[in-house]
């Protein structure tokens, strides 16, 4: 499990990157979509990156099992998503200098978002942990073929992305868990 962990951090680490650089270089035949395509596949690719690398450390017990609730956690969440939300249109309004450090900085809250969000959950948590993070690596992937206009790309982004998504649902049914409890931190309660 640590291995498939650490291989969606390397799909979401390869959207990233991708995204970064068509993102970055001249902007002259980028369509809007494009650009919301490359911030949502950096988004997606470096949060996915960071809480796959704390979802094997766990599985391969590196880092403690347990859920790691933060003190104001959710208020944590909820400013890293604000803050994202707000580099992300700078991201899309800016051009030269500012877009590359609207994108750094983008890149680095994305980071902290996997991170925050993957140390509240763990035991026999992790499972469904590593099937949303297979989801949303496929989603990356799949925003990452938009940017780059790769209809192969979307079509198995989006594949992957829609199998993890009904693999997480179905491993939270079967383990008599609620997705919202897992994800915030009390499914094991």
């Amino acid at each position: 499990p640590a291995m498939v962990a650490f291989q969606h951090g390397a799909g979401g680490i390869a959207a990233l990157l991708t995204s970064f650089v068509e993102l970055t270089r001249e902007r002259g035949d980028l369509l809007p979509v494009g650009q919301l395509s490359g911030v949502l596949g950096i988004v997606i690719g470096a949060a996915t990156f960071s809480g796959s690398m704390v979802a094997s450390a766990k599985l391969a017990s590196v880092m403690r099992q347990t859920p790691v609730i933060l003190p104001k956690h959710d208020w944590i969440l909820v400013a890293v998503l604000v803050g994202i939300g707000s580099l992300g249109v700078l991201a899309v309004l800016a051009a030269g200098s500012a877009l590359l450090y609207a994108t750094l900085a983008l890149i680095l809250l994305s980071i902290i978002l996997g991170v925050v969000f993957a140390l509240r959950i763990g035991g026999a948590d992790m499972p469904v942990l590593i099937s949303f993070l297979n989801a949303t690596a496929g989603l990356a992937a799949s925003f990452c073929g938009i940017i780059i206009q790769n209809r192969l790309l979307i079509a198995c982004g989006a594949t992957v992305a829609a199998s993890g998504s009904i693999l997480t649902h179905v491993m939270c049914r079967a383990m008599n868990r609620n997705l919202l409890k897992v994800f915030g931190g009390g499914g094991g309660s």
